[in-house]
């Protein structure tokens, strides 16, 4: 296969606009969140009140960030927040249904991402009583 792309290897400008817009040429939404890890520190882990790690039914792990499946997993829950709060009558409750409760059912389960935590020295403490998800700061630089 050729090396070479010449002029007509890319979509036309007039078809296919550059810049942040979406595919009906409208300007994009300003996002709320500038990363998933301001939009679970800001909305999403006071939204979560619940009891997790020692007895608890429910696993989570302050590092959350550092466990791949929970970032990618936190990544599409704010991404598809940031697309669903412009829908004004259900948006909200789609991104419950659809997207956040399924995403933190498999996040907070004791046999999902955060197992490995109890069992690597890398155990997170557990909150007294019922509180926000637990979180701890990434160290500068980690994320770009």
């Amino acid at each position: 296969m050729s090396e070479d792309f010449g002029e007509d290897t890319f979509p036309d400008e007039e078809t296919h606009p550059a810049g942040p817009e979406h595919s009906h040429g409208e300007p994009a939404a300003e996002l709320v969140y500038d990363s998933a890890i301001e939009f679970f520190v800001e909305l999403l882990a006071p939204s979560y009140v619940r009891d997790v790690n020692e007895g608890a039914e429910l696993a989570w792990c302050p590092e959350w960030y550092k466990h791949p499946e929970a970032l990618i997993r936190m990544e599409a829950i704010w991404r598809a927040w940031e697309h669903l709060r412009l829908e004004p009558a259900l948006g909200v409750s789609t991104w419950f249904l659809n997207h956040a409760d399924p995403h933190m059912r498999v996040l907070m389960d004791k046999e999902g991402p955060f197992k490995k935590c109890a069992y690597d020295g890398h155990k997170p403490p557990r909150a007294p009583g019922l509180a926000a998800l637990p979180h701890t700061e990434p160290e500068t630089g980690i994320f770009g």
